[in-house]
């Protein structure tokens, strides 16, 4: 399964000092890197105004994921607080799955929404 954690600033992220620079950041890129060594890490990385960041991950069950977050060293010292979601992705470039969205699909869908009543 493919899951995305989105990383955001915590209790003890420092306002006005650069994610690279914030507290326990160096610990978290090692941690980070060694489960990207394994081969779990699909990517990971700061968002454009390193404000936080993202990760996205491979694991058998959610709670790998969330035991691989909680012992993050800046999830455990609350820089960074986490959502997790499961990526149900339809295109993917990596597993090389298109679906092949076309007319054909918005005409199915929109007689599926009109039989639903929400169209």
């Amino acid at each position: 399964m493919r899951y995305l954690i989105l990383l955001t600033p915590s209790k003890n992220w420092k306002n006005g000092i650069v994610l690279h620079n914030q507290p326990f950041m160096p610990e978290h890129a090692v941690y980070v890197q060694s489960e990207y060594n394994k081969g779990n890490i699909v990517l990971a990385g700061p968002f454009e105004n390193s404000a936080g960041g993202a990760i996205v991950i491979d694991a058998v069950k959610k709670e790998d994921v969330i035991e691989f977050i909680e012992n993050d060293p800046t999830v455990k010292n609350d820089v960074f607080g986490y959502e997790i979601k499961k990526w149900d992705y339809k295109m993917s470039k990596l597993e090389n799955e298109n679906p092949k969205f076309g007319e054909d699909y918005i005409k199915y869908k929109h007689k599926v929404q009109k039989d639903l009543g929400i169209i």
